[in-house]
């Protein structure tokens, strides 16, 4: 070996151990310095509030955030039950008179949606599946939200269809490493291939562009009756 090529070696390892510890504290630095910033918000904010409390309790740490996160409770309670729901029906009946507004909120409101209530695994919604994407032999995770029966189904023409009965179902398939955005296909349902993998082991793979594995398949040996579906 060379004395170019040694340093090479060096320098190529050198960089390897610096990105390693680099990787390794971005996550931990960002950790304490929310945690830390949060800290110095809190404390500023619940000043006013330690003026009026009894000694016995000043020495104990951290009380002050027991405070803030009761009150917080409290509030949020409050707001929920009495105050929330009216104004949030108030708000969206509003918006609904809005022409161009209200194509946008209700959009959003059901995104969000989709991405926030929990259903049940048995469920059809936000059901995990594989479909052949950009091309066959090639598969993405995507999320079966109904059938299509009712609707597109209607509008394909006979001769798209490779059997007049075929049945047609609608998929979200979601963009990696951003699951917020995807694309919407009408799909025949021979042509996808359903999974036990969890709407929450999906979200977790696609926003870390595959490094996570869902816990779910990691056991499978392979395609099985109990573990997909044709």
């Amino acid at each position: 070996m060379t004395l170019l090529q040694a340093v090479k070696a060096v320098l190529s390892f050198i960089k390897s151990v610096f990105l390693s510890g680099l990787f390794t504290i971005i996550p931990i630095a960002a950790t304490i310095f929310f945690i830390n910033f949060m800290y110095n918000f809190l404390s500023r904010m619940i000043a006013p509030i330690v003026r009026y409390e009894p000694a016995y309790l000043r020495a104990i740490p951290g009380v002050e955030f027991a405070i803030v996160m009761a009150m917080i409770l409290i509030i949020g309670f409050v707001l929920k039950v009495f105050i929330a729901h009216q104004i949030i029906h108030y708000f969206e009946r509003l918006v609904a008179r809005i022409p161009l507004v209200r194509i946008v909120y209700s959009s959003a409101k059901i995104l969000v949606d989709f991405f926030k209530v929990p259903v049940k695994p048995t469920t059809l919604k936000r059901q995990v599946v594989l479909i052949p994407y950009p091309q066959k032999g090639q598969y993405h995770l995507a999320f079966l939200l109904e059938g299509a029966e009712e609707s597109y189904t209607r509008i394909i023409p006979d001769g798209f269809k490779h059997y007049p009965e075929e049945r047609y179902v609608k998929i979200f398939m979601p963009h990696s490493p951003n699951p917020t955005g995807g694309f919407f296909f009408i799909m025949p349902e021979d042509s996808i291939i359903y999974t036990d993998i969890s709407f929450e082991e999906a979200i977790k793979t696609l926003v870390s562009c595959g490094l996570i594995t869902p816990e779910s398949i990691k056991n499978v040996t392979g395609p099985s009756p109990q573990n997909f579906q044709r």
